[in-house]
């Protein structure tokens, strides 16, 4: 059994009104076992949300790496904010069929794509002034 409504769940993540929001950052901690999507807030430039996929039984993506002509030989960590080209297209949710106590996540934010199955879903609004994301670094560069 689901940890969550998964149709509540859909409508909390679609309330976030994350389309063409530019995406803050991704990371995927623990193994695996935790992925982290923080996304602008389109209503109030001092937060940022925050969804976490726990307990996160696979994890698959694919990026524009292979796009040479695009990327070039650049590496993300090294990017500015300016240079980052991901922004919230879509996230749907449904229960995984090899084992319905999982949701699987299907979420596009532009040069990226990932699936994740995972066992619960969890969303935090968070003040942006608290936060530290890898290309901060790199702006003042």
């Amino acid at each position: 059994m689901l940890l969550f409504n998964l149709i509540t769940k859909q409508k909390e993540i679609a309330a976030i009104d994350y389309w063409e929001m530019g995406i803050l950052d991704l990371k995927i901690s623990y193994f695996g076992d935790e992925v982290s999507l923080c996304i602008e807030d389109y209503h109030n430039k001092e937060k940022y949300w925050e969804v976490k996929f726990l307990v996160c039984a696979k994890v698959e993506y694919s990026n524009d790496a292979l796009d040479i002509q695009w990327r070039k030989d650049q590496y993300v960590k090294n990017m500015t904010r300016g240079e980052l080209h991901h922004h919230g297209q879509e996230i749907s949710l449904q229960i995984y069929e090899e084992n319905p106590d999982f949701v699987k996540c299907i979420f596009d934010i532009g040069l990226l794509q990932m699936t994740i199955v995972c066992r619960d879903i969890q969303i935090e609004h968070l003040d942006l002034k608290d936060a530290h994301f890898f290309w901060q670094d790199n702006d003042v560069l």
